[in-house]
């Protein structure tokens, strides 16, 4: 089997509804022994220094569920330390591994890699061997225990918000819990008569502006309408529901995603024991803001089908030349290879676009006033050399203050490598910049062909599209990082080429940050 059915049944595992995270963890760990060759899987958690082993597959006698040593003894230590995975091969000539390791445990082969749950490092997923390995690990096996420990921290996590969901079966608990974000209160034909003061914060409306107001009007679509009124009559039939992942549309026309608590208010001269459904009288219920969670599992999502199906496919066709290659030794090698090369440098292509993506997701970035003059020249720069028959003018201020990071460069080379890439035949380019007094706008300009509409819809709303051959990857990447830095994105009507333009909130700065 090869490393992308590995990773095939990797996702299978995860997806199952039907299993506990133990018995994930459990049956990932006893696939990636498999398709490692390597005896030993194990999970730890990693808590105030001190390595706690959770889960083991195979046989050695200190590794076993329970046991616990300092960090600093463990093989780990390194690991949790480092935002890509540990292989080694040789652990007694490794700087990596310290001699108090080597002592206690004996293990000459180690690959692991850090577990993320939210923001937090939680603890390590490593596969080991008493022996020495006599060849280094691939990069299809380091891939694959840095998504096998994406997908365990994904889980903990989701295990984590599904529990916390359950144990809410009280709402006065849900009124004085903070982690909702809003509280409300609906008669019996839908409409507002309480929310909290939050909302403004939240949805840019006032308590006063909605009081009154059906609670259908601020949802954005009918389908979404349909499935809202229904779980409100269930709550009006004296049911409790949560209803996850519910679409709001704020004041000022974006998408906020909430999970939301909604139970059965009853008159309050009725006794409990006696009351039913004729005796309510409204609904009450509170929201949490689940926008950050709902656009990573949408984000998995969508690179979960791009690895499944596009690499293998891309895959598929690597091997099917290749073997044609071995058959003829002459005529058409050439083209043949050829062809292997350009499928070769899109599979490559496709997942460094995944690894960005999956690097930018999760990103919180604290935004600060700097020069991103020198930042669009980089990117420029960069493309410039990279496409040597493009025609790349750039215009701007000397200072360009705006509130940003320098990810900002990521999705200005990302624009830049897809105008170049797609616009044909010696395309020109042009990037143009302003600013006014609250905002800074880059507006990207090319002569190509133009986005399809399925990339379109990616670069403005971020919505999943079918991504053939993964031609949207990168302007996933994009959309990810505009929304992180607070701006817009917009396309302008063309009848010719393509147009975008990017908004970020402008600063004042004394010091050229732009450097850092």
């Amino acid at each position: 089997m090869n490393s992308i059915s590995y990773r095939e049944d990797l996702y299978e595992i995860f997806i199952n509804k039907h299993q506990s995270v133990e018995n994930k963890i459990h049956c990932a760990l006893q696939l990636g022994t498999e398709y490692l060759d390597l005896p030993i899987g194990f999970f730890t958690r990693i808590d105030q220094d001190i390595q706690e082993i959770v889960q083991v597959v195979g046989e050695h006698p200190l590794i076993q569920p329970g046991g616990s040593c300092p960090l600093d003894e463990a093989y780990c230590r390194r690991t949790i330390e480092r935002e890509s995975p540990l292989a080694v091969e040789n652990s007694t000539v490794s700087v990596e591994i310290s001699e108090t390791a080597i002592e206690t445990f004996g293990l000459g082969t180690y690959i692991g890699a850090k577990v993320v749950v939210g923001d937090d490092s939680y603890g390590t997923v490593c596969f080991a061997d008493e022996n020495e390995r006599a060849t280094p690990f691939t990069d299809s096996e380091t891939h694959f225990i840095e998504l096998l420990a994406h997908l365990i921290g994904n889980a903990i996590e989701r295990e984590a918000h599904t529990r916390e969901i359950d144990e809410r079966d009280e709402i006065q608990r849900a009124l004085v819990d903070a982690s909702f974000d809003l509280v409300f209160r609906f008669d019996p034909d839908g409409r507002f008569v309480f929310i909290s003061e939050p909302v403004e914060d939240v949805l840019g409306y006032t308590p006063e502006e909605l009081v009154g107001r059906p609670f259908t009007d601020l949802i954005p679509d009918e389908e979404l309408v349909e499935q809202a009124t229904e779980t409100f009559e269930q709550a009006l039939s004296g049911r409790s529901i949560e209803e996850e992942y519910l679409v709001i549309e704020s004041k000022s026309g974006n998408e906020i995603v909430f999970d939301v608590r909604k139970v059965p208010l009853y008159e309050s001269s009725v006794p409990k024991k006696d009351q039913s459904p004729t005796d309510i009288v409204g609904v009450l219920g509170a929201a949490k803001v689940a926008t950050e969670r709902f656009q990573r599992e949408q984000l998995n999502h969508v690179l979960n089908r791009v690895l499944r199906h596009n690499l293998r496919n891309d895959m598929n066709v690597i091997s099917g030349f290749s073997g044609e290659l071995v058959k003829r030794l002459e005529g058409e090698n050439a083209g043949l290879a050829k062809r292997i090369t350009e499928t070769s440098d899109r599979l490559m292509s496709l997942s460094e676009s995944a690894r960005k993506l999956d690097e930018n997701l999760d990103l919180n970035p604290e935004l600060e006033p700097m020069n991103i003059a020198p930042v669009i020249e980089r990117a420029a720069d960069q493309i410039t050399e990279r496409y040597p028959d493009a025609n790349i003018t750039v215009t701007l201020p000397d200072e360009l203050v705006g509130l940003s990071t320098l990810s900002l460069e990521t999705a200005v080379w990302e624009l830049l490598d897809n105008a170049a890439k797609h616009a044909g035949n010696n395309p020109e380019i042009s990037i143009e910049a302003t600013t006014t007094k609250d905002r800074v706008e880059i507006r990207i300009t090319d002569d190509g062909p133009g986005l399809p509409p399925s990339e379109r819809l990616v670069l403005t709303t971020g919505k999943e599209t079918p991504l053939i051959h993964g031609q949207g990857l990168g302007l996933w990447l994009v959309y990810w990082i505009i929304q992180s830095l607070n701006g817009e994105l917009t396309l302008a009507d063309r009848s010719v080429g393509t147009s975008i333009e990017l908004q970020l909130d402008a600063g004042e700065i004394t010091t050229d940050f732009s450097a850092k």
